[in-house]
């Protein structure tokens, strides 16, 4: 059987890199993006459950939209780090008034499946300050771009509010105009 052509894109796109140094648990993030034109639905699956959580394994994405899945690989439960990867299937899905699990049925056919190689590696020292500096820069920029967010919506309120003032006074003018005649 052929494997099915995989139409979406993912971040990481070639193997999921699970670095360590002395942690049960290892997370990271898979993002999905939709680039097709219509909405989708993906279902993420795992080779050994007992070694990873997947959240969430089923959801929908929007058509440019992209979604993120968290994984998280729990190393006290680790026997063979080989040999691992995580499947991502898809299909299209229209009807909104569906989850993903009633989406997701035994007779579910999807229109295509990537299948991702799962790497562990040991982090030295150096690596994993070097990470956390990296996070907290990172960290950083999006409080910052979460501030400029709050801003801007406040602006718009502000204006919204501008523009319903100044449709109040024009419509009270126009009353007083059209009581005088």
């Amino acid at each position: 059987m052929t494997e099915l052509t995989f139409k979406l894109k993912t971040e990481p796109e070639d193997k999921l890199v699970f670095k360590y140094k002395d942690e049960k648990t290892v997370v990271l993030e898979l993002k999905v993006k939709n680039v097709l034109e219509n909405r989708q639905t993906i279902k993420v699956k795992c080779t050994d459950n007992s070694l990873f959580r997947v959240r969430h394994p089923l959801s929908f994405i929007k058509a440019g939209e992209t979604a993120t899945v968290v994984i998280t690989a729990k190393l006290e439960n680790l026997k063979d780090p080989s040999g691992h990867y995580f499947a991502i299937y898809h299909m299209a899905c229209d009807d909104m008034e569906k989850t993903a699990r009633e989406v997701w049925t035994a007779e579910s056919k999807p229109e295509g499946v990537h299948r991702i190689p799962v790497v562990f590696e040991k982090e030295t020292e150096a690596e994993k300050d070097k990470n956390e500096e990296v996070k907290a820069v990172k960290n950083e920029g999006e409080e910052k771009n979460e501030e400029k967010n709050e801003e801007k919506k406040e602006e718009e309120k502000k204006e919204e509010e501008k523009k319903e003032e100044e449709q109040k006074d024009t419509s009270e003018s126009k009353k007083k105009d059209e009581s005088k005649e």
